[in-house]
């Protein structure tokens, strides 16, 4: 299943046997990529935007997304992290919705947002809260987003979804080996590369 509009309110964490589960809600959008629900939920009208704007990728923002696989999925939740990191969304949501419609979805699809630890540079007083929420003050919190942390979100908002992690599978997995201490397999472009 493909979701097509993972944010903050479609996220429910409960609390089972002391430990929070988070549980995605609200499949209103959502769509089959197999078995029996495939025929009622693979049609979507021609030229019809679906998701939340902030938080969707750039193959939704195009109007004929006939090709949004899970790795659209795994854009939302990469925003969902640089969120939960930095307190706001990789792209700003006053400039954003200063925009015309057109103009949202061209930074969308073209623009590369910021990287969180470059993000939290920025916030000024606001970044005091932001790493109080952490339970840290602003430079740790600084420094543990620049690296890995940057890597990981930043491999997950690739705008070229070849270049995304394939699965929520996969992003979950570079998560937990950073908590775990572990070399990620995120890593920035090589300059070759570029």
């Amino acid at each position: 299943i493909i979701h097509r509009d993972l944010k903050p309110s479609n996220i429910l964490v409960t609390l089972l046997d002391g430990k929070a589960i988070p549980k995605v809600i609200d499949f209103g959008i959502a769509k089959a990529t197999s078995g029996q629900l495939t025929d009622d939920t693979m049609v979507t009208n021609f030229a019809q935007m679906i998701g939340t704007p902030l938080y969707m990728s750039p193959e939704q923002a195009e109007i004929s997304a006939a090709d949004v696989d899970t790795r659209s999925d795994v854009y939302s939740l990469g925003v969902l992290l640089y969120e939960l990191l930095t307190g706001t969304t990789p792209f700003d949501r006053e400039r954003m919705s200063s925009v015309s419609f057109d103009e949202f979805r061209q930074i969308i699809r073209e623009e590369d947002p910021p990287r969180p630890s470059t993000r939290l540079s920025t916030l000024d007083a606001a970044l005091e809260t932001i790493a109080d929420k952490h339970h840290t003050d602003p430079r740790t919190l600084s420094h543990e987003v620049r690296g890995e942390l940057d890597w990981i979100v930043m491999k997950a908002l690739e705008k070229d979804r070849t270049r995304r992690y394939a699965t929520a599978n996969d992003f979950a997995r570079d998560i937990q080996r950073y908590l775990n201490y572990e070399p990620v397999e995120a890593c920035p472009p090589s300059t070759r590369y570029r």
